[in-house]
C-alpha cells in the first residue's frame, strides 16, 4: 500500500478518484497547470460535447479515462484541490524514513530539493506548520 493511500482525499478529488481512481485522480491534479494568481488552485474545462483526441485530458490520461471523466462532468470546470497537503506529507514520511536508514541530512536534503535546515526540522518533528498551531 502507497504512503498516499492512507491520507484522505478532499472533496473535490474524491469526486473525480471516484469516475478515474485514486491514484489516476492525484496525477490528473499534478499535472494541471495553476490557474492564475491562485497558485493553490488547480482547474480543468471538461468539454461538453465530443472529446477532441488532442485535449489535455486525453494526453494526461489516456482516451479511456479522459472519457470517462467526460461523460460524468461534461460541460463543467472542475476546480479540485491542488493536494499539496497529501505530496507534503509523502514527502516528510520519505525524509523520516531516509533519515531512520541513517541517510545523512545534507544527502536526503539533495534528494528532496530542500534545505538542510528544513530537512532537519521534519526529522526532529517540528515542522514550521506545527509549531504555529500551539
Amino acid at each position: 500500500m502507497s504512503n498516499s493511500l492512507a491520507i484522505r482525499l478532499p472533496q473535490s478529488v474524491m469526486e473525480i478518484a471516484e469516475v478515474i481512481g485514486r491514484d489516476k485522480a492525484l496525477h490528473l491534479i499534478g499535472s494541471l497547470p495553476r490557474s492564475g494568481s491562485r497558485s493553490w488552485r488547480v482547474c480543468i474545462y471538461i468539454p461538453k460535447e465530443r472529446l477532441p483526441r488532442d485535449h489535455k485530458l486525453v494526453q494526461i490520461l489516456g482516451w479511456a479515462d479522459a472519457c470517462k471523466l467526460s461523460d460524468a462532468f461534461a460541460g463543467e470546470i472542475l476546480q479540485p484541490s491542488n493536494c499539496r497537503s497529501i505530496a507534503r506529507a509523502v514527502r516528510d514520511r520519505r525524509i523520516r524514513e531516509m533519515g531512520r536508514q541513517g541517510i545523512y541530512a545534507d544527502q536526503i536534503a539533495r534528494d528532496v530539493d530542500l534545505s538542510i535546515y528544513r530537512v532537519r526540522e521534519i526529522l526532529a518533528g517540528n515542522p514550521p506548520e506545527e509549531r504555529g498551531r500551539r
